[in-house]
């Protein structure tokens, strides 16, 4: 049985490429984990190289027009923004005030839509320029070391049957689940709607789990393989 809080998180950034993208801004919900109610939220944006030769020369994609369009960002403010290491400093202390015991293994578990194949790696990159880092493997130390959610991955396995649905895009379950659609975008409205998706994901899980029977399964019965 699971314990451990869940922090809902999300970047908005100035390009695609996880790898190599200036994120403009993050936020963050803490989810209770066994009430599944909110505890704390975060959000901040964060000041980018704003130069594209010197966005360039550290090895970072310049700024897309389209991009920022998208997250509804401009230059201007974004100059004004905090800079990312002070950022990433409040956000570390933000997590950390939901690792009950102070190490990995009980840190919260981090969630997100599509985290692990964008969100995570920006999070190991901040880790790896900022902190926390495991000094053994050079992962990301900051959120639990085993667990993470990915939402997109959940959604997955309740629709893939459904003929009816032709896209699991953010913007596809919003209109799925009669969620609005003003703010989308801002990566605090994206943390709230992906929480909410997740929520109702859980309490359905927990409801079906309590009527499965996994305890010696297929001790008596064909295996599907």
């Amino acid at each position: 049985m699971n314990y451990r809080d869940i922090i809902v998180f999300d970047f908005e950034t100035g390009s695609r490429n996880p790898h190599k993208t200036q994120p403009t801004q993050i936020a963050a919900v803490a989810i209770h984990g066994r009430k599944l109610t909110p505890k704390g939220f975060f959000n901040s944006e964060m000041q980018p190289i704003l130069d594209d030769k010197e966005a360039i020369k550290q090895g970072l994609d310049p700024l897309e027009d389209e991009a920022l369009r998208i997250t509804g960002k401009n230059r201007e403010d974004l100059a004004k923004a905090p800079k990312p290491k002070q950022v990433w400093e409040k956000f570390i202390s933000f997590v950390n005030k939901y690792n009950f015991k102070g190490t990995q293994w009980f840190a919260p578990i981090a969630a997100g839509y599509n985290i692990i194949g964008f969100d995570m790696i920006i999070v190991n990159r901040m880790c790896n320029l900022y902190g926390p880092v495991d000094k053994k493997t050079g992962n990301q130390a900051l959120f639990n070391k085993i667990y993470k959610i990915d939402v997109m991955d959940n959604v997955f396995m309740w629709t893939e049957n459904n003929s009816d649905i032709k896209s699991i895009s953010m913007d596809s379950m919003r209109e799925l689940m009669s969620l609005s659609s003003e703010n989308a975008h801002d990566a605090l409205q994206d943390v709230k709607d992906t929480a909410n998706i997740m929520i109702k994901l859980m309490k359905t899980h927990r409801a079906v789990a309590n009527k499965i029977k996994l305890e010696k399964a297929f001790a008596n019965g064909p295996l599907y393989v």
